[in-house]
């Protein structure tokens, strides 16, 4: 299994997973220019793309979804409208879709119907973000996985040190909203395990976060915890992010 997160931010988010000739896109809040010009670059095109899985209805996720054929569009219920049983994605059910199992979270953010995922095959991988908190129940789900694609939005005292109205901070800080470091790195040290190849920190705020931040709250939190384990890196709005076993 190989993935790219394309981008990932409040300006756009698009990640990529590919195994054996099919491919998964999640969400697609960057242009088609973006979106081709990535794919390309990393050997790929609009042909690699199996489906289409949409986690939530907000524009920097679903802003460019309807360039889809939509019979290869899949989301929760509430997040497109008229969508048939067939692409409705339930949470708590695994699907196959070509050579992945897919196994629907549900998540927490002032969204319809966010969704999560965990994605398998021979390996498995995570792909979860914008939620305020994690379940008890979507954390038994998401034990010692081989990848993790894991939201580390922001860092409270950068947020609060922000020039955004007091609605919005608290937007940002409660169940509905998102993960900060401090809570994703403790989730982290608790879920990984040895079979954990790789953490890729997602949708790190540009005002109220840096990747610097975000990745020594984690190497001082896994510290705490005494947990070696260095395969740690941040996502991009901008530039690609790659992870997974490539096939030469």
């Amino acid at each position: 299994m190989e993935f790219h997160v394309l981008a990932s931010g409040s300006k756009g988010n698009a990640t990529f997973i590919y195994e054996n000739h099919c491919g998964i896109l999640i969400d697609c809040g960057i242009t088609r220019k973006q979106l081709l010009f990535k794919l390309k670059n990393l050997g790929f095109d609009e042909s690699d793309i199996t489906y289409v899985f949409l986690t939530h209805d907000h524009y920097d996720h679903n802003k460019n979804i309807h360039i889809f054929d939509q019979d290869k569009v899949f989301s929760a219920r509430k997040n497109i409208d008229n969508l048939d049983d067939y692409h409705t994605l339930i949470p708590y059910e695994h699907r196959q879709f070509g050579v992945f199992d897919v196994l629907t979270l549900k998540t927490s953010h002032d969204a319809s119907d966010p969704i999560g995922f965990v994605i398998s095959t021979e390996e498995t991988l995570l792909y979860m973000t914008d939620t305020g908190y994690v379940s008890q129940k979507n954390r038994k789900y998401m034990l010692n996985l081989n990848y993790y694609i894991i939201e580390s939005n922001h860092d409270i005292e950068m947020l609060m040190a922000t020039k955004r109205p007091m609605f919005l901070k608290n937007r940002i800080l409660n169940d509905l909203g998102h993960l900060n470091n401090e809570y994703s790195a403790r989730l982290m040290s608790e879920m990984i395990g040895e079979n954990t190849k790789e953490i890729v920190l997602a949708h790190l705020s540009q005002e109220a976060n840096t990747p610097k931040k975000a990745l020594e709250t984690y190497q001082k939190i896994f510290t705490e915890q005494n947990i070696k384990f260095n395969h740690i890196k941040a996502a991009s709005q901008v530039d690609v992010v790659s992870g997974g076993c490539h096939e030469d």
